[in-house]
């Protein structure tokens, strides 16, 4: 089954998903780089462990000099310890050393991409430069590197060019090197281009394949890949031209699917009230940042517009926030009403729960008999996962020991220090574990998803996809698991 994250914000989302791609040295490499995260993790991560760590990760190469298999282990090493200015040196020492080999292809991109520079993308085989992947990990730098407008447009155009419109990423491609263009600079009639190739694309139905386990879940995934974000970023490249007429009508299309469907794209209505500005109509641009603040979880980026066009029409801002508070809540309650397909309230057996934690021990869910239980999909690709996973620490926090949280990944093996790490940074109290559709009866069509199991262990809620008003859905339920199963019995 493919996962996906919602086309809604796929702009938020890194460009690379990791460094574990599938490779014929992998089952080598894996045993080594397991045994090193084991290690270190269990040493606490300290400094002295830190250094025993790098030790032997410079041995094993020190070792096997003309191993491939030991040139991916370290790389993935000092990857693990956050040293990937060390990796990237070692994945440069591949290259020159294997100038043959295509083992470490992904890898190569992996590393370049998101700590090299560009000479080291140039650096690659001339065979290679063919590839989508050369041309979207260039594009990557020249954006982390601050490139010039002229650079990234050249380079946006050639990953294009090597994406048909046939492709399932073929819309998402657009929006995201469309959406960067706007963000660094350049001619917004060149993101405009991008984006009506896009808008048509999606209009055609460019839908990535995925396997649902019921005809709900395929209604609720075909709703949620909408081209509202298409039209919101062709709108707000018309915008950037001084086209103000022409961007409120893409713009208003967009909002026209979100309200009726209950799912939005970021920073639409901070669009949409920018434009209604432009075009001298306040109130209604007002109406629009409100509902970015109730709809989209963007109050940080809306809020100062909605203070400096209140203050222009009032000279003050006396009286904003009760206005502003009274009808973001009117907004809410609206939204949280038409929502019950982002979150449904259901009474079914969990069914097979086999995952497996970070040491690859089984995973037994019953150990939380006599607790709500939240289980959260996610995996550390998926931008708007992280979103979910602060809300969900939110109402863990909240309800105190009454709730437990168990944090199901689909990060790949090579990958999942990578998932430990994050939780730990962020002092989420969740049990991680990993798995697929295989260790489990249930199927996600897509992340992010979260279920709430009952004390007895039954599925009482579940969610798939996000919006700041599904997530109010989901509170409310939780809340009402809470409340009302305390005298269930409890199950041996």
């Amino acid at each position: 089954m493919t996962r996906l994250p919602l086309l809604l914000l796929l702009m938020t989302l890194t460009a690379n998903v990791s460094a574990q791609e599938p490779t014929s040295t992998w089952s080598t490499a894996k045993p080594i780089v397991d045994k090193w995260e084991k290690e270190y993790r269990e040493a606490d991560r300290t400094v002295a462990a830190r250094d025993k760590t790098v030790s032997a990760i410079q041995q094993l190469l020190r070792d096997h000099p003309t191993d491939i298999w030991a040139y991916e282990a370290v790389a993935l090493g000092f990857n693990l310890l956050n040293q990937n200015d060390d990796a990237v040196a070692v994945i440069r020492d591949y290259l020159q050393r294997f100038p043959a080999d295509d083992t470490l292809i992904e890898r190569v991109w992996f590393f370049f991409g998101n700590w090299g520079n560009v000479e080291d993308i140039k650096s690659v085989p001339e065979r290679w430069r063919t590839n989508v992947r050369y041309w979207k990990s260039l594009f990557q730098v020249y954006v982390r590197t601050n490139a010039t407008p002229d650079l990234l447009e050249q380079v946006g155009n050639e990953v294009l060019e090597r994406i048909p419109p046939s492709a399932n990423s073929a819309s998402n491609e657009r929006i995201r090197i469309a959406e960067t263009w706007l963000k660094r600079g350049v001619n917004p009639r060149a993101a405009e281009r991008v984006a009506r190739e896009a808008v048509a694309i999606g209009e055609l139905g460019d839908r990535p394949p995925v396997i649902t386990s019921s005809a709900e879940q395929a209604t609720i995934l075909k709703r949620l890949l909408l081209v509202n974000v298409n039209r919101s970023t062709l709108g707000w490249a018309l915008y950037h031209q001084g086209r103000f007429e022409e961007a409120l009508t893409e713009l208003q299309q967009a909002a026209a699917v979100s309200e009726k469907e209950s799912v939005t794209s970021s920073g639409l209505y901070y669009r949409l009230g920018q434009t209604l500005e432009k075009l001298n109509r306040p109130g209604e641009a007002l109406e629009a940042y409100f509902k970015g603040v109730a709809w989209e979880d963007n109050e940080k980026t809306v809020q100062p517009a909605i203070t400096d066009l209140y203050r222009r029409r009032h000279g003050s801002i006396k009286g904003l926030g009760a206005l502003q508070q009274r009808r973001v809540n009117e907004l809410l309650a609206a939204r949280v009403a038409v929502s019950e397909d982002l979150v449904r309230t259901i009474d079914e057996d969990l069914g097979r729960f086999e995952p497996l934690d970070l040491r690859g021990r089984p995973f037994d869910v019953r150990q939380y008999l006599g607790k709500v239980v939240i289980v959260e999909f996610w995996a550390t690709w998926c931008g708007i996962c992280r979103v979910t996973m602060q809300q969900t620490n939110m109402l863990q926090r909240k309800f105190g020991g009454q709730v437990a949280v168990v944090a199901w990944s689909s990060d790949p093996e090579g990958t999942q220090a990578l998932a430990a790490r994050f939780l730990k940074q962020k002092g989420y109290k969740f049990a991680l574990v990993f798995g697929d559709e295989t260790d489990r009866s249930l199927q996600i069509p897509f992340i992010p998803a979260r279920l709430i199991l009952d004390r007895t262990g039954r599925v009482r809620v579940m969610e798939f996809g996000y919006t700041a008003a599904s997530a109010a859905k989901f509170r409310q339920e939780l809340q009402a698991v809470i409340r009302n199963d305390r005298r269930l019995p409890i199950r041996p």
